[in-house]
């Protein structure tokens, strides 16, 4: 009997022995699997990130630094505001300016004898979206510009203004980060513009053009080439009618496009645009000038040079010579 008891202790005990070695097996046998997946998963990841470090070397390329980025910034954020409206080309007003040889013929009541050649001038200059793109600021734009000449001090004849241009445009723009060989390609434009001074008869000056553009930059400057095409209009059988071209020779004066010029020099701002025919014989062009000084954030001193023809339409066959001092908003 006690032998049969001791056999049947002996049993358990052994089965005991084996519960207990099984288990401490399944345990190593489970640590061991989860320590080979945790160092399959840490090689897996430390492969990964090794590998997304060398796609992010190859690929990584240094942003080109352009003197428009803050300008591009603020307009960006100026265009997904739904209650503003940005600024297109130059904004300012000149109270002082001189010109060598101004034109009456768009102002009643003055001549020759009674104009003055000092007055002010002033360009306001706007645009705003009508369609853009998800991702960024492309997109088509309406643009708007319009610069008066005013004889602001001839007591004379009350102060008329002599002589004001209106230029709506329509464009798509494309914005672009594209950088090649230390410049930065900001934009392409193309678009279609009328330019007129809303006058009739004799003092009636207009013309339609089809216009592309492109502008590119570095850190300290940037470049601006438009072209453009005239669209033809019917020749006038007689100078008084209302149908019909008003300056068929337009183009041989102010050319078919324009360069443009910027760059930083100290504190300085200066940009340039130069018009020309591009004709030996009978060269006609422009040059503008403009040399501003920051007064604050937000506004600038301005002085401005023209020389050539085309500094108002009713004077694009003239040539003339302004020089003018003022205030801008900021520009760049």
């Amino acid at each position: 009997m006690l032998k049969g008891k001791a056999l049947l202790n002996k049993t358990f005990f052994n089965r005991a022995l084996t519960n207990k070695l099984l288990l401490s097996i399944a345990v190593t046998i489970l640590i061991s699997c989860n320590v080979h997946a945790a160092d399959s998963r840490a090689e897996k990841s430390t492969t990964l990130n090794s590998s997304a470090a060398a796609e992010a070397d190859i690929t990584a390329q240094p942003i080109q630094k352009s003197v428009l980025d803050e300008r591009d910034e603020m307009v960006d954020k100026s265009t997904d505001n739904p209650f503003s409206l940005s600024q297109h080309k130059l904004n300012y007003i000149l109270p002082f300016t001189y010109v060598s040889d101004p034109n009456t013929l768009d102002s009643d009541g003055l001549n020759t004898q009674n104009v003055d050649h000092v007055e002010a001038k002033y360009q306001i200059s706007v645009k705003f979206p009508i369609y853009q793109a998800k991702l960024n600021t492309s997109g088509l734009y309406l643009g708007f510009t319009a610069v008066s000449f005013w004889q602001a001090y001839n007591k004379e004849v009350s102060k008329p203004f002599r002589e004001t241009n209106y230029e709506p445009e329509l464009f798509y723009s494309w914005r672009s980060d594209f950088s090649f060989a230390g410049f930065k390609f900001n934009q392409v434009r193309l678009g279609l513009n009328h330019q007129s001074n809303g006058q009739s008869g004799l003092r009636s000056r207009s013309w339609n053009r089809l216009y592309a553009s492109a502008m590119f930059s570095d850190d300290d400057s940037y470049y601006y080439l438009k072209l453009w095409y005239r669209f033809k209009e019917s020749e006038k059988e007689d100078p008084f009618d209302q149908v019909g071209d008003d300056n068929p020779d337009i183009t041989h004066f102010m050319g078919y496009g324009e360069l443009g010029y910027g760059t930083k020099l100290g504190a300085f701002n200066i940009t340039a645009l130069v018009r020309n025919n591009l004709k030996s014989n009978d060269n006609k062009g422009s040059i503008e000038l403009n040399l501003s000084y920051p007064i604050n954030e937000r506004y600038d001193i301005l002085l401005q040079y023209f020389n050539g023809y085309g500094d108002s339409l009713i004077d694009y066959n003239r040539h003339q010579k302004r020089i003018g001092l003022g205030i801008q908003l900021k520009f760049l």
